[in-house]
């Protein structure tokens, strides 16, 4: 019929119509595909003109293969198992709809998605149906990414690569942290949220549109990020915050991720194609993922009102005092690590107001930058500490002391934390104002201080100069203690908890000397105490209706006053009374909120209204608007101001005796979407990992019961048979970094090639390569004894101030290689020439690159590129490379990985793979080209994991760190050469206990 002919034609019109109203535009200036929206139009029901009702996804397949019969396979396309939906559409942007059978039998289904250009190129190769399937697989890579934008996911770390797009909607730069990194405020729309997430930051989430009918909801997060140069404080950041994961105290961690922009990505860019040319990487970032917090606990102070009434003043301390809760848990922080718990000390050398935020209602500690951890001892721990806050610190950390660079205890942090109890105490008294009269008194005493002479005593002997700090380089200021003294005799009798806290600041925190100082533990339990104190005292009773009327008036005022912005009534002409300007000022302020007043209010109205036990206890509903007023406030999280969300929404909020009170409004609980996402599991191993020791076990085994002295190695009957179901007509090289870098790890790394050795004795007819980043010390087609390895391995021994650059070694070998393959193309172009499997033993440092860190990448796409133009696709891998890695260097340790993961999306085969020294020596020797192997360090989403995983030890001045990086795969390796293997004599036995 002609109007079903015109209808299904129109399909195509439609689809781009509905695409363009789901595409957004990231804040790189990328665009990305709401894919939920769009699903849900494809599947949504449409009657056809001549009544029969069908569903968009049918009406386009007809409107594609016009009078062809669409295939019967392309009835399952939004099976949820096979669902095609994202490939269809992605076909019929490129105008190659037709082609959806073809992929649908090749197994690339939406949740394949992205998929490497490499692997997308060999399967459409194999199709008789696909022309120009090169063309086609480039175009298709084009446009996968907008279909597939990141997804946050609770503490998952991730590696984005430059084709990624991260799907954050609003960032908002709010202040740089230190210099060593950026504080951001961003909102993530709902849909790229993972559902633990979801979960975790439930109160984040907020409609951003101001429809109810058509809702944008959106979560915020804050969002840490360091540029390349400050990723060592970025990692030792993501470590304490691992560390101290499950404690609620700690502003939350929520994930981290690493992101590869390339230049000439950002506003108007549409795409980054898989296949460009590599090594223009400008740079990286380094994210941490945060929890979002209204204010900082200096913005606090500026933007409520210190508490009156006993309770709230009581709600006020209740909460700080949690801070020190998450103290005792950094100072002591138990730390699961592959089923194994560690106890460690910790410090965090950097407590401040800034540093303590304000999420929902409760103090958290944040901004662990230079947060340091050491193995538990029985001694009182002392570390050697950089960074941190002057104004807050103690005075054996003060820059004028010469012994600043000793090592320092834990009591550093009780410190600070007692100058932020006397600041806190202070606003409680006074106010703001207060502050910044301390502010002065403070800075007085330390002028006084400096325009004496110094002292001659020769151990007091400090070099202090004009600034704000809570000691004279040695004891507390005398001016504190004196201000202390005010702040007691101005208390409100309602105020039961700051005196207390004042002796204990004096008796226990602000001492010169550290060890007299309160351990956390005892901390927390001489402040829970007061708080007993506090509620066990005669409580001053207040009527009912004063109690509404206050709450009443709380919920109308602003939550914060923006900063720097005037009343325009303020502006008065020349000659008007000046009066009635300062009297129009005081009348036009706005009523600003009181620290824990709603809080308190509703606890005591809560309680009277409780009922005997028994009964149903009646809620009573507050209704809380949120007005335009409260549509400007400033906060922070992890540092980060925060902004309200622009909703106008109503939140009622249910008071019983035995209900706490939401933090969450009952609408956003109601239409708190079921999650869409697939959860994600590790893939299980196949096959059980082999360390050293168990492969020298298993060599031993297999030799005959000859004498030692007439062994011999390579006796074909006795190769191993797990290699030998793979290896066949491969070359088998190593090469060894022999760098200065490398000297710690000589021992290991001469055990652990000699067992390889011998593990894969056999496998290579023609014998084994041996090569040496530096100098001319090499071995060719060996078949002899392994002490000729081992002599070779101390002849080439890593000297002083030698430094690898891996691209020579690697250049050459690879070259070296091509041009043979290229001779025997041309001379005997019908005979099948010889894999290489190159193992590397390096540390992955390479001090001798200089800047161009990408050389390594840009070596391997080159000659895969070349290779493939000689022999064709490389589909079995003939040329494979395997990282083999020695210590924990977290530089080494990310280039290394970027080198596994990514190297596919520049269009070429998955031919690398990495494994720590201390791990699996079955997946050295075939990780790089078996895929069973290669894969099993990856999740189904082919994301590399991130395991929970030991805390570095820092700091230390000869850096003998045995804890391993969080970038570290699950098999570890200590750096201290004590507990290395000892070379094989292929006749040990596995150590016991």
């Amino acid at each position: 019929m002609p109007g079903d002919h015109q209808f299904y034609e129109s399909s195509l019109h439609d689809f781009k119509n509905k695409v363009s109203a789901c595409t957004q535009t990231a804040i790189c200036g990328r665009p990305y595909i709401l894919v939920t929206e769009l699903k849900r139009w494809l599947r949504s029901p449409i009657t056809c003109p001549s009544g029969e009702i069908t569903n968009q996804v049918g009406r386009l397949l007809v409107g594609t293969y016009g009078d062809r019969v669409a295939p019967s396979s392309t009835l399952k396309l939004g099976e949820t198992d096979s669902c095609c939906l994202l490939v269809f559409c992605i076909l019929l942007l490129i105008d190659k709809g037709d082609l959806i059978e073809v992929f649908q039998t090749f197994n690339i289904l939406d949740q394949h998605l992205p998929i490497p250009l490499q692997q997308l190129r060999e399967k459409l190769k194999l199709s008789h149906e696909v022309q120009d399937y090169w063309k086609v697989a480039a175009a298709f890579d084009q446009k996968q990414w907008a279909f597939c934008p990141a997804k946050f996911d609770l503490h998952r770390a991730r590696e984005y690569t430059e084709h990624s797009i991260l799907p954050i909607c609003r960032k908002e730069k709010i202040n740089e942290k230190g210099g060593t990194a950026k504080l951001w405020l961003i909102d993530v729309k709902e849909e790229f949220v993972g559902n633990a997430l979801k979960q975790a930051v439930a109160f984040s989430r907020y409609n951003y549109s101001v429809s109810e009918t058509d809702p944008d909801w959106r979560y915020q997060f804050a969002l840490k990020s360091f540029e390349d140069s400050s990723r060592t404080t970025f990692e030792n950041e993501k470590r304490a915050f691992d560390a101290l994961r499950d404690h609620k105290g700690m502003v939350q961690f929520l994930a981290a991720y690493t992101h590869a922009e390339k230049e000439g990505v950002g506003a108007g860019a549409q795409s980054v194609p898989s296949g460009t040319q590599p090594g223009h990487i400008t740079k990286n970032t380094h994210n941490l993922l945060l929890e979002f917090g209204e204010f900082d606990l200096e913005v606090f102070f500026g933007e409520r009102l210190p508490p009156v009434l006993q309770d709230e003043t009581d709600q006020f301390w209740r909460a700080l005092f949690e801070v020190a809760d998450a103290l005792d848990g950094l100072h002591n922080p138990r730390v699961k690590t592959y089923g194994n718990i560690q106890e460690l000390h910790g410090w965090h050398a950097d407590i401040k107001p800034d540093n303590i935020l304000s999420v929902q209602g409760k103090f958290k500690l944040s901004d662990p930058g230079f947060a340091t951890f050491k193995f538990k001892s029985e001694q009182d721990p002392e570390e050697f500490m950089l960074g941190g806050t002057e104004t807050y610190g103690a005075p054996e950390r003060h820059p004028g002391r010469r012994d600043t660079m000793s090592a320092v205890s834990q009591t550093i942090d009780i410190w600070s934390l007692g100058c932020v109890f006397s600041i806190a105490a202070t606003w409680v008294v006074f106010g703001y104002p207060g502050l910044q009269q301390f502010t002065k008194v403070r800075e007085n005493a330390i002028s006084q201080i400096v325009s004496r002479p110094l002292s001659p005593h020769p151990q007091r002997t400090t070099s202090i100069s004009d600034g704000d700090y809570f000691h004279d380089g040695h004891q507390v200021l005398k001016a504190v203690i004196d201000w202390h003294k005010v702040l007691r005799s101005a208390l409100r009798k309602t105020d039961t908890v700051t005196s207390r806290l004042l002796d204990l600041v004096d008796g226990k925190m602000l001492l010169g000397s550290a060890n007299m100082r309160i351990k956390a533990r005892d901390l927390c339990s001489e402040l829970k105490n007061i708080i007993v104190q506090s509620e066990a005292g005669s409580r001053i009773e207040m009527p009912g209706n004063i109690m509404k009327a206050l709450l009443q008036a709380d919920k109308d005022a602003v939550s914060s006053v923006p900063l720097g912005t005037t009343s325009k009534s303020s502006e008065f002409p020349a000659g008007l009374d000046d009066r009635k300007a300062r009297k129009s000022r005081l009348l036009e302020k706005p009523l600003m909120k009181t620290a824990h007043r709603s809080e308190g209010l509703k606890s005591v109205l809560a309680s009277n209204h409780s009922q005997p036990a028994g009964r149903n206890h009646p809620t009573t509903e507050i209704t809380v608007q949120t007005g335009p007023s409260d549509q400007t406030r400033h906060g922070f999280s992890g540092g980060v101001l925060g902004h309200s969300r622009p909703s106008d929404a109503h939140m009622k909020v249910p008071i019983s005796s035995h209900d706490r009170i939401p933090t969450v409004p009952e609408s956003s609980q109601r239409t708190f979407p079921t999650p869409l996402v697939k959860q994600h599991t590790r893939s299980p191993k196949t096959h059980t990992p082999q360390d050293i020791f168990q492969a020298q076990e298993e060599i031993k085994a297999r030799k005959t019961r000859e004498p030692r002295d007439k062994i011999k190695l390579w006796a074909k009957e006795r190769k191993d048979k797990l290699l030998s179901q793979h290896f066949g007509n491969r070359d088998l090289m190593f090469l060894v970094d022999n760098g200065e870098s490398m000297r710690p790890y000589w021992a290991h790394a001469t055990a652990l090639l000699l067992t390889l050795v011998g593990k894969s004795a056999g496998q290579d007819e023609d014998g084994l390569d041996l090569r040496f980043t530096l100098g001319q010390v090499k071995l060719e087609n060996m078949k002899s004894k392994p002490s000729i390895w081992k002599d070779k391995m101390k002849e080439a021994k890593p000297m002083k101030e030698a430094r690898t650059n891996m691209k020579t070694p690697l250049h050459e070998i690879l070259s070296r290689y091509l041009a043979h393959v290229k001779q025997q193309k041309r001379l005997q172009p019908t005979k099948i020439y010889r894999k290489l499997t190159l193992i590397i033993l390096t540390d992955g440092i390479w001090a001798g690159m200089g800047k161009n860190q990408n050389a390594v990448n840009d070596i391997i796409v080159k000659f895969v590129r070349d290779l493939e133009a000689v022999v064709g696709t490389l589909v079995d891998r003939p040329v494979s490379i395997e990282f083999v890695q020695f210590g924990d260097d977290p530089a080494a340790t990310y280039r290394l990985r970027r080198l596994d993961t990514e190297m596919k999306w520049h269009g070429i085969p998955d031919i690398i793979d990495t494994e720590p020294a201390s791990g699996d020596l079955n997946k050295m020797l075939l990780g790089s080209f078996v895929e069973e192997y290669d894969d099993e360090d990856e999740d189904e989403d082919g994301q590399l994991p991130d395991p929970e995983t030991p805390i570095r030890q820092t700091a230390s001045p000869d850096e003998l760190s045995s804890v391993s990086s969080p970038l570290r795969s699950s098999r570890r390796e200590s750096t201290n050469q004590a507990t290395q293997p000892p070379e094989p004599s292929f006749f040990l036995s596995r150590p016991t206990g």
